[in-house]
């Protein structure tokens, strides 16, 4: 489960109740009653906001458990961050907090949500606003601090969380551990690399043909379109008993994600692995318990964690190729998820690709008009690249993937910024202000590739 620390800076001295200036001198002995008073009065004033504001936060996020801290000195602040070392961030709500209590928090290196109350934060907000801008900090200055709008922010960390809370398993017979690592430190996803031949040995060989044909069948009975039966059942089939296999998998590691070297353990020179993982992400993402990805990509796998966690949106890699004299970009590989968003549902085939040579690609159809926001992540230097196109149609034919969404962009503009790899994973809609507020906070350096 999810678990944020909220941080109230409520010192007693400042605009809202007594104008003594933001000294803590008062509260280090005793103080007379009249100024006691005071303090009380300014309390309860921010005890209202308090109770409102962790009431919305339950409401928003039912399955995150928020703790709070009453930061009245500079002391109580230390104390709070002492305690909360180990989280992944802090959303911080200013009462009437003075720049050296900001100063305290940002210097801990960490993601922080910053809320400032109009009246008590407001005047410092405008003060060191610059100052937050040099941090992984998403700020907002309101009187209306306990709106969906101002606590809306907190989405952002709850997929930061989530991100550190992903143990992916990676499967691939090449060496990508010095890789992983780098990316885990990044990002904060956990990776375990398996051999092709121990997930064969101990998960994919166990799994028979009898156990995988209803799956095999479900599949092909929900295709629009499946042209070559008798070549096709035998792919169709494998990729059940691999859709089984990598369940079992997954459940005996506890893991959350799966990313698999398909092309390198089905190469041309040896077959480790002789299913395709097309239908079988395809399912994954139906299921909504696991997030694949193809081709060992952590990087495309974190744009996809990414997605599911913060815009509730299902993506896969594709390889995006241009046509100048269209304006379009082509995004094909042999599948995207069917279920882009809850509530959506997509057409799909189960075809030949690659002229032919495969037979359990899949090809979906994207809805036509619809805006797609492709990302490619390059976690190990800190980049995310962003491009939004238009949705002009989808292509059934036999060269490469299956699967071919046709989408109009500025391609000069892409063909001359690209980065971060050839794979890009496209989101269903116009996501490019929260993928900048999320690679903020992540420390990312965003590269809007179509501006």
């Amino acid at each position: 489960m999810v678990r944020l620390p909220v941080l109230f800076l409520e010192p007693p001295l400042g605009a809202v109740g007594f104008p003594g200036g933001p000294s803590f001198k008062y509260l280090q002995g005793g103080v007379s009653g009249e100024v006691a008073s005071w303090f009380e009065t300014f309390w309860k004033w921010a005890g209202d906001f308090e109770s409102r504001v962790l009431s919305r936060l339950k409401a928003l996020y039912p399955d995150v458990e928020f703790t709070p801290y009453y930061a009245r000195s500079i002391d109580d602040l230390e104390d709070a961050l002492t305690k909360e070392t180990d989280a992944v961030g802090y959303v911080v709500v200013d009462l009437q907090g003075p720049s050296g209590m900001v100063q305290r928090v940002l210097s801990a290196g960490k993601p922080v949500i910053f809320i400032a109350e109009s009246l008590g934060g407001g005047g410092d907000y405008l003060l060191y606003n610059r100052l937050l801008e040099q941090y992984p900090v998403l700020g907002i200055v309101t009187r209306s601090i306990d709106s969906d709008e101002a606590l809306g922010l907190v989405k952002y960390l709850v997929a930061l969380a989530r991100l550190r809370e992903t143990h992916a398993v990676v499967i691939s017979n090449r060496d990508l551990s010095n890789w992983l690592s780098q990316v885990s430190r990044n990002t904060g996803v956990r990776f375990t690399l398996m051999s092709g031949g121990e997930f064969v040995d101990k998960y994919y060989s166990k799994v028979t043909n009898d156990e995988a044909k209803p799956i095999a069948e479900a599949w092909v009975k929900g295709a629009s379109h499946y042209p070559e039966p008798d070549k096709q059942w035998p792919e169709v089939l494998k990729s059940a008993r691999l859709y089984i296999a990598v369940n079992r998998l997954l459940e005996d590691y506890k893991a959350n994600a799966v990313t698999i070297d398909c092309l390198g353990l089905r190469s041309a020179s040896g077959v480790v692995l002789d299913a395709w993982p097309c239908l079988t992400w395809m399912q994954l993402w139906l299921d909504g318990k696991y997030v694949p990805m193809c081709e060992a990509d952590a990087n495309s796998l974190i744009a996809a964690l990414i997605g599911k966690y913060l815009l509730n949106t299902a993506g896969s890699a594709t390889d995006p190729v241009t046509d100048e004299l269209t304006g379009e970009v082509i995004y094909y590989h042999c599948y995207l998820p069917i279920n882009p968003k809850p509530g959506i549902r997509l057409r799909y085939s189960i075809i030949p690709s690659h002229l032919g040579t495969r037979y359990a690609a899949v090809n979906v159809e994207y809805p036509v008009g619809s805006d797609l926001t492709a990302v490619g992540i390059d976690a190990v230097n800190r980049v995310m690249h962003i491009h939004v196109s238009r949705v002009t149609g989808n292509e059934l034919s036999l060269p490469a993937c299956g699967t071919k969404v046709i989408a109009k962009a500025n391609v000069k503009a892409l063909n001359g910024k690209w980065g971060a790899g050839w794979h890009r994973v496209p989101l269903l809609g116009d996501h490019r202000d929260e993928l900048r507020k999320v690679a903020r906070l992540m420390g990312f350096k965003v590269i809007e590739e179509d501006q």
